[in-house]
C-alpha cells in the first residue's frame, strides 16, 4: 500500500480502514502534538513571528 492509500474492509463485524502503518504513526504523532496546548501555543506563535501563518479568514477568501 502506498502513503494516503486506503482499503475499506467489512470482514471483521464492523467496517474498517486499513492504513500503511507509516501512514499511521504519522496520525499519531500529529494527535500527540495537537493535544499539547502549550506546544501547539509555541508552534503558532513562530509562525506568527516567520509571518508563516495565515489567518482562516484569508485562507478562505482567496478561494
Amino acid at each position: 500500500m502506498k502513503v494516503n492509500e486506503k482499503r475499506r474492509t467489512t470482514m471483521i463485524k464492523k467496517p474498517s480502514v486499513i492504513v500503511p502503518l507509516e501512514e499511521y504513526e504519522s496520525w499519531q504523532e500529529t494527535l500527540e502534538i495537537l493535544s499539547d496546548n502549550d506546544l501547539v501555543k509555541s508552534i503558532f506563535k513562530s509562525l506568527n513571528e516567520k509571518g508563516e501563518r495565515i489567518s482562516h479568514e484569508k485562507l478562505t477568501k482567496s478561494k
